[in-house]
């Protein structure tokens, strides 16, 4: 890696992203209220946050082998609870509040984005690097993900405020046009959609099918995993989801089965892997989620009775709420120790086992820093004002 951001995004589509990670999650509420954090969210963020983590702070290895998956997992979350927050739009109002979700959207990205693109450019303007226009412009107009920014991982925040800016306008067409929700209906829709969106792709790693390894960030081919997250969403909030969390463990579980031994036979960047691999990935992610959300109870439970067990999921699911900031910084993080030498006093080799973990806690240190500084402060001035 280049120090103070000289990493493009062309060729790291495995490496990973971030989601709306506000912990706001669905379920019945009045006139669209913020609601409390699910706790099996929380652990799912939390496990993504340390995927995309090993992934950048080792050079081999099974955590950095697996680790592009984290990006993966972010899609489905992020796809199910934002599109939750509309569909609850939907059930309460039966109207979608499109400007309101907008800027709501926007206090939770961009605050912090743009203080992380400033500290950026100047970290590189100390270090002596040149910054190209051409990137710096991908990165503050958010196409990141079809043209080269400074950083290699946020081309995945491109891909997400796409997807949502068109899905929130499409759903505010179809409730301004009065058009009625048939649950069976849509749901053939969506997952023809998803289908659609697959084989997109399919044709597209056809090309290249022969390169040992290729990568792609390109919003139109990656969505299909915060796609997945809304259809499991418009089941939860329309469908049947809530009682095949209850009736479906085994399915759940044998789709993440399956998404494992995925991940442990192909490598990022393969043609199975790519063509179909992503997707089966996040079939297994969809899983896991479900899974989670039929063991929040039992999480709940756990965190009343409080001792170790309570003290564990309590550090695991903050570390999850504060996932979007580190996810933003830990790169930042890496060159920071880069430059200042650290590696090269202790005598670490860089990506090894010590080099790896002592990035790891200096990102997930910095991240929470930034995070409890911006993010959360933001946050709640925003669901004061926007309750």
């Amino acid at each position: 890696m280049e120090i103070f951001g000289v990493m493009t995004a062309s060729n790291t589509s495995h490496n990973v992203k971030h989601s709306d990670r506000s912990g706001i999650v669905t379920g019945n509420v009045g006139e669209g209220r913020p609601q409390l954090h699910k706790i099996s969210l929380d652990l799912l963020r939390a496990l993504a946050i340390l995927l995309v983590l090993g992934r950048h702070s080792f050079t081999d290895g099974l955590w950095r082998w697996i680790g592009w998956s984290g990006v993966d997992l972010f899609f489905v979350l992020s796809g199910f609870l934002v599109s939750g927050l509309i569909f609850q739009e939907v059930q309460t109002r039966s109207d979608v509040r499109l400007g309101r979700f907008l800027v709501r959207r926007a206090l939770k990205i961009y605050p912090s984005f743009y203080l992380f693109l400033m500290v950026s450019v100047l970290a590189s303007w100390m270090a002596g690097k040149q910054v190209e226009i051409s990137q710096l412009l991908s990165e503050i107009f958010y196409v990141q993900s079809y043209f080269d920014g400074l950083w290699m991982h946020t081309w995945s925040l491109a891909v997400e405020e796409h997807f949502y800016l068109i899905f929130a306008l499409a759903v505010a067409f179809w409730q301004r046009k009065g058009l009625p929700i048939r649950t069976g209906v849509t749901m053939k829709w969506l997952g023809g959609i998803l289908l659609f969106w697959v084989a997109i792709r399919c044709g597209y790693c056809w090309s290249h099918r022969f390169e040992t390894s290729f990568d792609f960030t390109a919003t139109h081919m990656r969505a299909d995993g915060i796609w997945l997250g809304v259809i499991l969403s418009f089941s939860y909030h329309f469908g049947s989801l809530q009682q095949w969390i209850v009736l479906r463990k085994g399915a759940f579980g044998l789709s993440f089965a399956i998404a494992v031994a995925m991940l442990l036979l192909f490598p990022a960047g393969s043609f199975v892997m790519n063509s179909v691999g992503i997707l089966v990935v996040a079939l297994g992610y969809g899983g896991l989620l479900c899974l989670g959300l039929g063991l929040e109870n039992r999480f709940g439970s756990i965190m009343k009775d409080g001792g170790l067990d309570a003290r564990v999921l309590r550090i695991l699911s903050g570390l999850g709420r504060h996932s979007y900031s580190i996810y933003l910084w830990h790169l930042l993080a890496d060159n920071l120790l880069m430059k200042a030498g650290i590696y090269t006093t202790l005598g670490w080799e860089y990506g090894g086992t010590a080099a790896g973990l002592i990035t790891i806690v200096f990102a997930i240190i910095l991240g929470i820093t930034m995070g409890t500084l911006i993010e959360l402060p933001v946050l709640r001035w925003r669901n004061r004002i926007l309750e």
